[in-house]
């Protein structure tokens, strides 16, 4: 009789032992799958929260959101370059020029404008038309922008956005300007009538 009851003992603490183990499991599984639902939830806030931004990074890459009335063509970057980054001086003046809607980005490649100028050619939307160095007369944008005139440069005008790929030579290889200018809109002419 002694040996039933050891042997009923031993039985009910493995299964004691069991159950257990099957509860911190099961725990330990609720509390992962909460952590996961609560990780992907913050993400997917994040990225919402990133959508006010003008650059939405994911993994897949980074994308650039535009309004509906800046929606142009867009600039590739030579793949051989490097951006020039700005000096303070330089960086609040381009920090004015932002302000009247204008943006400018610098590359440098070491290899000659003839080999950019081709690669542009090629890889830039039909609305872009190339202007050779030195003609004239030359686009108001080009005043606007400092764009020299012994530059190569491919502009895009659509609505109220402009875009232009600037090439200038210099000692090292090729200066790389990307340029988007929105033009300031158009204020209505005094007396002039709404359309219905």
């Amino acid at each position: 009789m002694a040996e039933e009851s050891a042997s009923g003992n031993s039985s009910s603490s493995k299964s004691l032992l069991w159950m257990m183990i099957a509860l911190f499991l099961g725990l330990g599984g609720l509390l992962g799958g909460g952590l996961f639902v609560a990780n992907r939830a913050v993400r997917s806030m994040g990225l919402s929260a990133a959508t006010a931004k003008e650059t939405l990074r994911t993994p897949g890459g980074s994308f650039r959101l535009e309004k509906e009335t800046e929606i142009g063509p867009g600039l590739p970057v030579y793949p051989r370059s490097s951006l020039v980054v700005p000096d303070d001086e330089t960086a609040m003046a381009a920090i004015k020029e932002a302000r009247r809607g204008l943006n400018i980005s610098t590359y440098h490649t070491g290899d000659t404008r003839d080999a950019v100028d081709g690669w542009f050619g090629k890889h830039l939307s039909p609305e872009f038309t190339r202007h050779g160095a030195g003609e004239n007369p030359a686009p108001e944008i080009f005043t606007n922008a400092n764009i020299p005139a012994e530059a190569i440069s491919f502009l895009a005008e659509r609505d109220q956005m402009i875009r232009v790929v600037a090439l200038t030579e210099d000692s090292g290889g090729t200066k790389i300007s990307l340029i988007r200018y929105a033009k300031p809109a158009v204020a209505a002419e005094p007396g002039a009538t709404a359309a219905p």
